[in-house]
């Protein structure tokens, strides 16, 4: 068998072997702590992206109660070791508010020759006449003696033996996953029909045995997914993964065949073949040969005979990977009391509740179960559903029972090194941390999934956190990075065939570029999946509900590029589509743009009343920034159009939502500052209103998101130039130049800087590089020349 060999990293006059745990510098070794080693190794691998420091804390510590400090210690003497002293950090970076990122380009070597290929092992479990063999003595022409067929089985079973022994002390397996995992594919079973169920519940049983010897390997509900995604289900798309197992099962008299044919990614091949009265027997035994020539240890468990618990589970599993809930539903009600009462029998018959959205049944299924459990007993399966509890109670929004359900799930799947489920515990909880604002905390739980998904071998767990790391760097204003994980969590989607994430991916891609100011490229993205009716083939089903986000985003994206027009006839067809009562955020997201559309076109009283549409308790909940935002948009419409009483309520309403709200923002806050500006400005007080703007601007400086500080410098700087104050108007314009040539906003600063300024020239020069790039979006008058 070959080995894929030791990878090793070379950067500059630098050399990098993970495995033998080297540093050299054009040959001497560098000593190193060995926290500082694995952050180096970690921070390499990952070199694609920023890394959190959470996530690097988890991976290279094993634990999160460790300071920052002495994390910062640790790169600080690393880049001492790499030559990378004082400010230069041209080897690892320092990324505001998420981590560090290896900078260096790095070059990826091989270390080892390829061995060659071990011969195929064929094992038949019959207890009659026949022998075990290897197949390169099946295959012979001729009859062989009996004593040399005896030897020849001899010997097989005892290096068979002696593998399991030595396996036990052996650290390093034949075949290395680096980071990649196993996929099972559905079996092809030969057999009579009411054998079907093995088509996927057997194919299940072989990825838990891989998993139980420590092999990484998709679950088997991530692979139909990916299957199906692909619209492949020879599984030939699914290159990304280190190894493909593709099995069959045929029936033959009374006898069963199990053959497992496994692919890595540069093309070898193992087979792994066994026969057996008993079906589950056959298979366990191909995978172990299989494991075998793979160099891992097999699980002690064993095979299954056809009434027991294991293959009811495997049965019910298989109908619920099916869809056919129930199917299941029937063998649970038909199994004996035994099984009936097994817990995890009874996990299942909750989940199938879950999966028929049955929420209620589900949880109080769940919430008896959960007492029947001793609390030091199956500390797994106990997680397991204190994390299914807690993803409930988070629909429901009662966030105290799904705060405390997940936390101890965390707790007790600690240490069990069942990593999938820690995992999935870890991005459950992030989820809700995210839904309540706690933004550091859900940071942290992504990465700890993150690392775990990577050590349980989780590719598409890995993604999938890439994805929603990337979702809540959105909301913790931080663009560059949003983009670069989206961008990764895109490619990794699309090298897996997972179609039916990568609108979700470009969703989130469109919206960092946007408050990047990058409008061309948030376009771009749009482009790859519009026409809908033309390439949304390539993404998989697409429901109504993905229909109308997609056709929104395009708007929001035309919007942006200057073609308003066509934004609004966009926005006007989803909300036509979408009815009153169905998808209620989408709806307030469309009136929030109409009425942004409408101010900007001086249709003043149609922007406060679409704003006063968008402004529901949804849009709230969704995102206090877009609520915040839209507030301020009704504000100056009513100030524009006179209405100055409405005006004045709006204000004072909107300030106390904000000083009320439990969690604060930065972002959220710079609206109630130029909510009060709007305020002063109306009470006749100017000098008030300037201070309120210069406070908001200095605030969007910090905060450091260009779409932020371009919207509050616009307001701001033209707000100077009608109370006179010309040369504080010319710093800002000159703060908001970096983006003069990509957006409207700070062409049209920088227009009427030169126009009080008496730059006629610069002045025309200026307008019309504003005009080109608003579109077909008119600039402002002189009756809304000031802006809140």
């Amino acid at each position: 068998m070959t080995s894929t060999g030791a990878t090793a990293y070379c950067f500059g006059e630098f050399r990098l072997n993970p495995l033998a745990r080297e540093l050299s510098r054009n040959g001497e070794p560098i000593d190193l702590a060995a926290s500082a080693f694995d952050c180096l190794v970690y921070l390499i691998e990952h070199r694609e992206r920023p890394v959190g420091k959470d996530e690097l804390i988890s991976a290279v510590w094993g634990r999160v109660d460790v300071s920052d400090n002495l994390l910062a210690q640790t790169i600080v003497r690393l880049r001492r070791a790499l030559g990378d002293a004082g400010n230069e950090q041209r080897c690892i970076k320092t990324v505001a508010r998420v981590g560090y990122r290896w900078m260096l380009e790095t070059q990826v070597l091989q270390q080892t020759p390829a061995l060659p290929e071990a011969a195929p092992m064929v094992v038949d479990d019959a207890r009659g006449d026949e022998a075990a063999t290897g197949s390169r003595w099946k295959t012979s022409p001729i009859r062989r003696p009996l004593l040399i067929a005896l030897a020849c089985t001899l010997l097989l079973g005892l290096v068979y033996a002696g593998w399991q022994r030595l396996s036990s002390r052996v650290a390093t397996p034949n075949f290395q996953f680096n980071r990649s995992a196993a996929v099972v594919l559905p079996v092809d079973v030969k057999a009579p029909d009411d054998w079907n169920w093995l088509h996927l519940g057997m194919m299940d049983m072989i990825a838990s045995r891989l998993r139980d010897a420590k092999v990484p390997t998709e679950s088997s509900q991530a692979v139909l997914d990916l299957l199906r995604d692909s619209n492949d289900a020879s599984g030939a798309k699914l290159s990304a993964f280190a190894l493909v197992v593709h099995p069959s099962a045929e029936l033959s008299g009374d006898r069963w065949r199990v053959h497992l044919d496994a692919r890595s990614q540069d093309g070898r091949t193992w087979k792994a073949e066994a026969s057996s009265n008993d079906v589950m027997e056959a298979a366990h035994t191909a995978s172990d040969l299989l494991l075998a020539q793979l160099g891992y240890t097999s699980g002690n468990g064993s095979a299954s005979s056809g009434g027991s618990v294991a293959q009811y589970l495997q049965r019910i599993d298989a109908a619920r990977l099916a869809g056919q809930p129930q199917v299941a539903r029937e063998l649970i009600e038909k199994a004996p009391p035994e099984v009936r009462n097994n817990h995890e029998v009874a996990y299942l018959w909750a989940s199938l509740d879950c999966d028929d959205a049955k929420m209620d049944s589900c949880r109080q299924k769940l919430e008896a179960l959960l007492k029947q459990l001793p609390s030091n007993q199956e500390p797994v399966l106990r997680g397991e559903i204190l994390t299914v509890l807690g993803s409930i109670y988070m629909d429901q929004r009662k966030w105290a029972e799904s705060s405390a359900a997940l936390d101890e799930a965390v707790g007790t799947l600690r240490g069990q090194k069942n990593f999938g489920a820690l995992a999935t515990a870890y991005l459950n909880r992030a989820r809700a941390n995210d839904y309540t604002w706690k933004l550091e905390e859900a940071t942290a739980d992504i990465g700890r999934a993150r690392v775990n998904y990577a050590v349980a071998g989780d590719l598409v767990g890995v993604a999938k956190s890439d994805f929603v790391m990337g979702d809540l760097a959105l909301r913790r204003s931080q663009p560059e990075a949003a983009a670069t994980l989206m961008q990764h969590a895109y490619d990794q989607f699309v090298s897996m065939g997972m179609r039916s994430m990568l609108l979700s991916t470009l969703d989130g891609l469109a919206y960092a570029q946007q408050m990047l100011l990058k409008f061309p490229d948030e376009l771009a993205t749009t482009d790859r999946f519009w026409p809908l009716e033309e390439k949304g083939k390539d993404f998989g089903f697409i429901g109504d509900d993905m229909r109308h986000e997609m056709t929104w985003l395009r708007a929001t994206a035309l919007a942006d590029n200057g073609r308003t027009a066509e934004a609004k006839a966009l926005l006007e067809r989803v909300l036509s589509d979408i009815g009153p009562e169905k998808e209620p955020g989408l709806r307030a997201q469309a009136y929030k743009w109409l009425a942004r559309l409408a101010l900007d076109h001086g249709d003043n009283e149609r922007a406060a009343t679409l704003a006063a549409n968008a402004l529901t308790p949804v849009l709230e909940e969704d995102d206090q920034r877009d609520y915040a935002e839209t507030w301020l948009t009704r504000i100056s419409a009513l100030q524009r159009v006179g209405k100055i009483d409405q005006a004045r309520h709006e204000i004072a309403a909107m300030v106390d939502w904000e000083s009320r709200l439990p969690v604060k923002s930065d972002w959220t806050h710079i609206y109630a500052l130029r909510a009060m500006a709007a305020q002063a400005w109306i009470d006749g007080n100017r000098d008030k209103a300037i201070e309120q703007f210069k406070l908001a601007m200095d605030l969007a400086d910090k905060l450091g998101v260009p779409e932020v500080i371009v919207s509050v410098g616009k307001a701001y700087a033209l707000a100077l130039l009608d109370t006179g104050h010309v040369d504080q108007a010319v710093a800002v314009s000159g703060r908001l130049s970096a983006w003069s040539d990509v957006d409207w906003r700070a062409a049209w600063v920088e227009a009427r800087v030169y126009q009080a300024l008496g730059q006629t020239d610069s002045w025309e020069k200026s307008r019309s590089k504003a005009q080109q790039l608003a579109g077909d979006r008119p600039l402002p008058t002189a009756a809304s020349a000031v802006e809140f």
